[in-house]
Formats: C-alpha cells, structure tokens, sequence
C-alpha cells in the first residue's frame, strides 16, 4: 500500500529552485532514505511533506488523499510527524513537557498513555529524566527527545531529518538500532541522513539527491554496490 506519493513537485525559493520536478512514493511499513551532499534538498523536500514549504508545481498525497494545500498541523493530526534537522527540541520544558506537546492534537488518552510507555521503552533515559529541562542535556539525549516527541503524535509516517547530526559514535549506533525497532514496531520511516552508510545499510528503498533531482535510485543494498554512489557518498573510490 502507497502512504506517500509525490508526483513532480517543484519547491523554489524566490527564484531558486531548490527541488525540480520530484516523484516518489513510501510503502507502508518501509524505511526509505534520501541521501545527498549540502544543499541537494533534502531538507527542503521533509518540509515539503510535513506543509512548512509549499509546492511550486507538482501535488503531494497521503493515504491516497491530496494534501498539498493541507495546514501542517493538520498534517500532525492526519498522521505525519516530523523529528526536524537541529531537534528543535523546546529548551525551558522538561523532558515531559516536549512529549506532550508532541501530542497536542490528540484526544485518546488512553493512547497516550500507551505512546507515552512506547517512548520510555524506547529511550530509557527519558524516562530516568522525566523532569530535566531539555537543554540541559547531551545532544544525544536531545536526539532521542526530538524522535519521542514525534512519536508521541502516533505517526504513520515519522520523518526523521539528520538524526545522527553531530553525536557521537556510540550515540549514532543506539539512534539508528532504535530507528530499526520503531520500523518493526509498525512506523513507516523516511529517513534524511548524511551518514549515507548507516541510512542505506538500513533502508528497503533509497534515492539520491543531487542539486533537487534524484539522479539514482533502488534497494539500500543496491545503491550501498552502486560505484557512482559508494565514490560519491561512502568513501570509496
């Protein structure tokens, strides 16, 4: 089953376009990376998606539902949530008070609750910090408030933009297992990575920006063997 589709989309920033002509789609269920240098649109194509940018030319649907003229929060309540580039996580609130803003547009308390054990099972140490202010922590304990925020809006769909941005190792290996497990656990996952390495070797699908185009395409496997890639984005020549 398609849960997202986008068909030629174009995104400019005042003259500059920034994506060109843009189609995919994202399988429920799946991980697909999309993986390029600075500047390629990654970011502006998550943004895309979650209704902060709006479409040049080109339409976006979820669930087979046009929603390119949709509000983003409205996008927040229809099922897409977005763990952005930088976190963004809210400084002044404690770890708690940033999951449950992650899930303002929800009603089910029940579900809440259930969501809330899910991402104190997920990240331990969130639950051991429960009271901490945000900005006070370790830039990989910000990383795992960023995605638990997310998830605390029960998503079918979590965009997760650079989430191994500027941790260290062992924080990148914990991140990515657990990017794994949320994907089992039923979340399909469209993952923004420079670690091209980590996001192939865990994506079913993946795409290759280059200057707003995708210029290759295929399994994670199949672009991980790719020459063009593996000289381009995996260091090896």
């Amino acid at each position: 089953m398609t849960l997202l589709e986008l068909k030629n989309v174009s995104v400019n920033y005042g003259r500059i376009e920034a994506i060109h002509d843009m189609s995919f789609a994202v399988q429920k269920g799946e991980i697909v990376s999309l993986i390029g240098a600075n500047g390629a649109g990654k970011t502006t194509t998550m943004k895309t998606i979650s209704g902060l940018l709006n479409p040049a030319t080109g339409t976006i649907e979820f669930e087979g539902e046009d929603i390119t003229k949709m509000k983003a929060h409205i996008r927040v309540v229809r099922g897409i949530s977005q763990a952005p580039e930088g976190r963004g996580i809210f400084p002044g609130m404690t770890v708690l008070e940033n999951l449950d803003m992650g899930a303002f547009g929800r009603k089910d308390r029940s579900g809440m609750a259930a969501d809330f054990d899910r991402v104190y099972s997920l990240f331990p140490r969130l639950a051991e910090r429960k009271t901490q202010q945000g900005g006070t922590m370790s830039g990989g304990e910000q990383q795992m408030l960023a995605i638990g925020r997310a998830l605390m809006a029960a998503p079918r769909l979590l965009l997760l933009d650079e989430p191994s941005m500027g941790l260290a190792p062992q924080f990148i290996k914990q991140i990515f297992r657990i990017i794994k497990e949320i994907n089992e656990q039923g979340t399909t996952i469209l993952l923004v990575e420079q670690n091209a390495n980590q996001a192939l070797a865990r994506a079913d699908r993946a795409f290759v920006l280059e200057t707003g185009t995708i210029t290759h395409r295929g399994t994670g496997k199949e672009l991980l063997s790719n020459p063009a890639v593996k000289e381009a984005y995996l260091g090896v020549g």
